[in-house]
């Protein structure tokens, strides 16, 4: 796949204004984050990830072209961590409103905003909420909610034989992804377990509340030693097919 038929920011604006004018009237606008992600994996893991699903889910849809990642994102609960980076939610919320805008002048009229980062779900939630009632001649999906998103980590270790738990953060999954599309950002002989365990919504709520570093030193949630590049390409499928249906569903719906 040619990365540059999808990726806004690598095209000339004439490209662009074809492009919608022919009726690639959807713009995919993934918001990441810049944080630690273990001892062996990159602070952009998650921007990595997030461009290779809208890329992805692109492709499929056809009609999409792909907005620059946002990055960072809300990481409140990494910042004990060297390196990590976190957004005030009202910047974080004032530059998916301004991407908006900004497209919204050039023609797009649907949004996907996905998130592939946990600690940006929640707000997304909201912001969309407000964007349908600021540009009612819009439609807008939040792609999955994540407890969808923690549905799915639950497939993909069914499918792999792994443990429960074994694909959170920085865990098998992100690292299998990462083999995939950026290995050279990976460095398996550093990957270490960290917390390894259900990922309840209690569990979830402590941990944005409370930091990353309360459930484990490494700032790994799950066991990324068992990793496989081919698992990462089977989760990239998986992901960008429900963003797909999910978009689907908000659109019909409107």
């Amino acid at each position: 796949m040619k990365t540059n038929e999808y990726l806004l920011e690598q095209m000339s604006w004439p490209v662009i204004k074809e492009k919608i004018e022919k009726g690639m009237d959807t713009v995919i606008i993934c918001t990441a984050s810049v944080e630690q992600h273990g001892y062996h994996l990159s602070e952009l893991t998650d921007t990595v990830i997030g461009q290779a699903t809208a890329l992805r889910t692109a492709e499929k849809l056809g009609d999409a072209l792909v907005a620059p990642v946002i990055r960072p994102g809300l990481s409140e609960h990494h910042i004990p961590m060297a390196g990590s980076i976190t957004l005030r939610p009202e910047v974080y919320r004032g530059i998916i409103e301004d991407y908006v805008t900004s497209y919204k002048k050039h023609g797009f009229k649907k949004v996907i905003i996905f998130s592939s980062h946990g600690g940006n779900f929640a707000e997304n939630e909201k912001i969309v909420k407000n964007l349908r009632q600021d540009h009612p001649e819009m439609q807008f999906s939040t792609g999955l909610s994540l407890m969808q998103l923690m549905a799915l980590l639950g497939q993909f270790e069914k499918k792999y034989g792994l443990a429960e738990g074994s694909t959170g953060h920085g865990g098998a999954m992100e690292t299998s992804v990462m083999l995939h599309v950026a290995p050279e950002q990976v460095d398996m002989e550093k990957a270490t377990p960290g917390y390894i365990g259900k990922m309840t919504e209690e569990k979830l709520e402590s941990l944005f509340e409370n930091g990353i570093v309360g459930i484990t030193e490494v700032g790994i949630i799950g066991d990324p030693r068992e990793a496989k590049a081919e698992w990462g390409e089977y989760f990239l499928e998986l992901f960008s097919d429900e963003i797909i249906k999910a978009a689907e569903k908000d659109f019909n719906n409107k």
